[in-house]
């Protein structure tokens, strides 16, 4: 179940402690996506729908719909987090572009595996994104670190690719849902510094690029 533990990072935020450990980056990693994924969804088609919002939301199929597109937003707000941690973080870690993608692709890997794979994709698992995250950052890692704003793109596009709309209103509301997405993660991305030792970060993530000797 896609879920954001608030109150487990509020004394996080409130008393100024920043994570240090393996585990609690990649729960924030994965609280984060969801916690995107979630609110980007639900704001967008709450506005869009407006007095017909409570009848479609309690509608089987329409909530069906959106929870495949809460769910493939997910997997792409997780790509999507740590393309933008490595953009922090690059002059912290190897040079070698190989060796990020091996780490990030290792982290993605274990970001994903730390949910329960959702109903629709009982089948296919997630083979399918773990192979599109690998074709992004043979393109990402080669340039110069894109902001969140460019980033976060792929989320919104994601996002409305699955929303139970109208193909015409999609396309008429892409603008203002790459600006929401993208307001969204420049907001979790000051709360992921805020909650994380970054170096430390870093330096476990560098740990995790060099290959087993």
């Amino acid at each position: 179940m896609l879920e954001f533990p608030v109150r487990e990072w509020i004394g996080t935020l409130l008393g100024g402690r920043r994570s240090a450990d393996w585990p609690a980056a990649v729960e924030a990693i994965r609280a984060g996506a969801a916690y995107l994924a979630q609110g980007a969804s639900y704001s967008y088609l709450r506005a869009r729908t407006l007095l017909a919002g409570p009848r479609l939301f309690s509608d089987q199929d329409f909530g069906h719909a959106l929870t495949i597109c809460k769910w493939e937003g997910f997997g792409v707000a997780a790509q999507d987090l740590i393309l933008i941690l490595e953009s922090d973080l690059r002059h912290l870690l190897p040079p070698d572009p190989q060796a990020r993608a091996r780490g990030l692709a290792a982290l993605y890997r274990e970001v994903l595996d730390s949910e329960a794979l959702p109903e629709h994709r009982a089948d296919c698992g997630w083979a399918d994104l773990m192979v599109e995250f690998d074709a992004r950052l043979d393109v990402y890692l080669s340039r110069t670190p894109l902001k969140p704003d460019a980033i976060s793109i792929a989320t919104a596009l994601r996002l409305l690719q699955h929303a139970p709309i109208e193909d015409s209103v999609r396309k008429a509301d892409q603008m203002m849902v790459v600006n929401n997405v993208a307001f969204r993660f420049i907001e979790y991305q000051a709360k992921l510094r805020r909650m994380l030792d970054l170096p430390a970060f870093a330096a476990q993530l560098s740990a995790r690029m060099v290959p087993p000797g």
